[in-house]
């Protein structure tokens, strides 16, 4: 009888200390959490058929020796080198068949460690300009524009640039067009990378962006996407196609033509969240879906997205439990503090809970998957980024310590990107 009294006391005091969290005025999340429902999953069939699992064979090259290979681009003027983003603000060359490495770029001072991206910068996604500068959004830091040639970095969005009254949290992925605007998106405006839980649970904030850079103006094109991911421009520029991650779709915006300033939906039922997307070789969109929904399977995820009290109390909770790192940190000089402030909210947190499961699936400019690449390997998964070069197709990702590469049959060969006059 006793123990029955002690676990009521137990459940009511719990239930108490929950309610006063959940409903005290001035804690964040500062946003109304709306309930939806996300279009189940496509299933694993015709395109999306796993077939032989062939990302479970990938090599991994550089192992140990980088982290977080996460957006690759192919240079203009050799078309066997590509370039990456790394966790500790580095870019870097991809040379030799893949065989050897070269950091070419940083935006961030001295920090701590690969974890303080606040310092050190985290680049994600990059492209080439028509000018053969190298377009680059750091998370933290902003928009980047690298000259190889002079050697001369620029930053033409600083992260603290106000725009329609909010500040970029997340700057993600670039595209630079050939009348010199710079379309990018920015993942959240109310958390950094190292917080994307909040915004993974919270109101969705992100957007599609654009900068002129004879005008040094930016625009806001769209808004409120649930993490705005990767980008490309469609073959004639007429159009973006852009991932919202969190919402498991893609969209198309309309940058000219008659229906110019107007959005609709690519692709719906993605199994998966998308990351970056790159060009295959057949001029194709590949997209890496960094996790994975596997069809017919409950996904805590998408319960959560139908709770909004239930996210708002997980958001309020994991603030709480941030809050003293942060501040003991004002007054304390402890990586340890900042090191453990920085994992709190954090996306990576979440990784060994994740289902082993790595997809990617290319898509043709009408939204149709065309074909898939599949890893059910606990060792090989979360990739964020596909690149063909020369017959093999190159695998990045945000948190592994390699670049995967799978061989592919030999009827794929690498197309010759438009060599660009440097001189």
């Amino acid at each position: 009888m006793g123990l029955a009294k002690h676990l009521i006391r137990v459940f009511v005091d719990t239930t108490v200390f929950l309610a006063v969290i959940l409903f005290i005025p001035g804690l964040p999340p500062y946003h109304n959490l709306e309930p939806f429902t996300a279009t189940p999953p496509l299933a694993f069939e015709g395109a999306l058929d796993p077939k032989d699992y062939a990302l479970t064979k990938a090599e991994k090259l550089f192992e140990g020796e980088i982290v977080g290979p996460e957006c690759f681009e192919v240079s203009p003027i050799e078309p066997d080198t590509f370039y990456t983003t790394l966790q500790g603000g580095a870019i870097v060359k991809i040379f030799d068949n893949g065989k050897k490495m070269k950091p070419v770029a940083k935006f961030g001072e001295k920090c701590d460690g690969n974890w303080d991206g606040k310092n050190c910068g985290r680049p994600l996604g990059i492209r080439f300009d028509n000018n053969g500068h190298l377009i680059a959004a750091d998370s933290y830091l902003g928009i980047f524009k690298v000259d190889f040639q002079s050697g001369q970095v620029s930053n033409l969005v600083d992260k603290d640039t106000v725009i329609d009254g909010k500040v970029a949290k997340t700057f993600n992925s670039v595209a630079p067009a050939q009348d010199g605007k710079i379309y990018y998106t920015v993942s959240s405006t109310n958390y950094n990378l190292d917080e994307s839980v909040g915004e993974m649970l919270g109101a969705p904030s992100g957007r599609l962006m654009v900068f002129n850079p004879e005008t040094k103006e930016n625009k806001v094109l769209l808004e409120n996407i649930h993490f705005t991911n990767g980008i490309l421009l469609s073959p004639d520029e007429d159009y973006i196609v852009f991932a919202e991650c969190l919402r498991f779709r893609m969209h198309k915006y309309f940058v000219s033509g008659p229906k110019a300033g107007t959005t609709e939906i690519f692709l719906d039922g993605i199994p998966g969240s998308p990351d970056n997307l790159n060009l295959s070789p057949e001029g194709n969109i590949f997209v890496a879906l960094v996790t994975v929904r596997i069809p017919g399977e409950f996904n805590p995820l998408e319960f959560m997205y139908t709770q909004p009290l239930l996210r708002k109390l997980a958001v309020r909770l994991l603030h709480i439990l941030k809050f003293p790192f942060d501040l003991a940190s004002n007054y304390v000089d402890a990586p340890v503090l900042r090191l453990i402030s920085s994992y709190v909210m954090n996306f990576e947190t979440l990784l060994p809970v994740l289902p082993p499961y790595s997809i990617i699936i290319e898509v043709d400019w009408n939204g149709k998957i065309l074909n898939s690449w599949h890893s059910n390997s606990r060792d090989v998964r979360f990739f964020s980024d596909a690149k063909i070069i020369n017959g093999y197709m190159y695998l990045g990702s945000p948190y592994n310590d390699y670049i995967g590469r799978i061989k592919l049959p030999g009827s794929i060969h690498f197309v010759k990107q438009p060599v660009l006059s440097l001189g």
